[in-house]
């Protein structure tokens, strides 16, 4: 999630890359906000939507989409992470797309089973996933993206934007507290709109994690209890970091949602443009990136340019990009 509407310049060429991008699935309005991607082990996708407090599913031959599940009582959905097998833990609470002004205290982590089924009022089997309630986090500001920490732990880790913290979140007694805190967690001083850490990916003992307003991309080595046992390192900066995926050895695929473009990282902080770019409308506002299994695909996720309309005008509805890198 990004929100802010001043428009930056780029830190990179914007020399176009030698990929494939075409658009697999799109929404038919404009307003469609996706926020979010996460993979399923058919390799199909799940998407959140900040417009909408709902969650779908995007097969990733047929570029066919459904609604997985909406839910009740709030207006957006936010990070999403596979906690087990074809299980997911979702954020949800109310934000605002027009005023990008969120509601504190109304952020809960939910559970979406796709190996169970709920039953509709006529009793029923439906294709729904079986939904459940594993946290409410009254304290928090604006819960955004979301990482797995440890399957065998039961721990997911959540980023409080404004608040500029990582919650550590347990998800099978609903436990909760702030595991990480940092300067570069922060939100950047002077800005309309605080947004400091946004997206989140844990691999094995680090935790990386994009901080937006101050454009740095950063990872800290933690212990099994979430705890820092090193330095809190910028890998990269002067950019505008939304989502990401990373892979094991370091590298990192970064939307930048007011920048219309894709980065990728190296290890050693070089950034090289993957796809888009400042005045391109290939991928309008890019939130969010997944690789998959293979490495030879890249999705993406758009907000459709709603934070900053390619040259100033151009906007259109919120559709999922897959990329082919090989």
């Amino acid at each position: 999630m990004l929100y802010g509407t001043e428009v930056w310049s780029s830190p990179y060429s914007n020399n176009k890359p030698s990929v494939k991008v075409e658009t697999l699935f799109q929404f038919p309005k404009n307003g469609s906000w996706v926020d979010n991607l996460v993979l399923r082990s058919d390799g199909n996708l799940l998407l959140t939507r900040l417009d909408v407090p709902e969650v779908w599913s995007v097969n990733t031959t047929s570029g066919n989409a459904t609604l997985a599940y909406s839910f009740p009582n709030v207006t957006s959905c936010f990070g999403i992470s596979e906690i087990a097998d074809d299980v997911f833990a979702v954020v949800v609470g109310n934000f605002s797309t027009k005023t990008y002004k969120p509601d504190a205290g109304s952020f809960s982590v939910q559970k979406l089973d796709f190996n169970r089924t709920s039953k509709r009022r006529s009793n029923r089997t439906s294709a729904l996933p079986a939904a459940s309630r594993i946290a409410a986090l009254p304290e928090a500001q604006a819960l955004n993206g979301m990482t797995t920490f440890s399957k065998d732990e039961d721990l997911v880790l959540i980023a409080d934007s404004p608040k500029g913290v990582v919650w550590k979140v347990n998800i099978k007694t609903g436990d909760y507290a702030v595991a990480l805190n940092d300067t570069t967690m922060q939100p950047a001083k002077g800005q309309a709109l605080p947004l400091g850490i946004n997206g989140l990916k844990s691999i094995e003992d680090y935790v990386y994690y994009s901080s937006t307003t101050r454009m740095e991309f950063c990872r800290v080595k933690v212990d099994e209890d979430v705890k820092p046992i090193g330095d809190y390192e910028v890998i990269a900066s002067g950019f505008l970091p939304d989502n990401m995926d990373v892979t094991e050895d370091g590298i990192a695929y970064i939307a930048t949602d007011p920048q219309n473009s894709v980065v990728r990282i190296t290890p050693s902080g070089q950034i090289s443009l993957v796809a888009g770019g400042q005045l391109s409308t290939e991928m309008p506002g890019p939130t969010s990136a997944r690789l998959s299994e293979d490495r030879k695909s890249l999705y993406v996720g758009t907000s459709g340019g709603q934070v900053a309309p390619v040259l100033g005008t151009f906007m259109e509805p919120g559709k999922v990009v897959k990329i082919t890198l090989e």
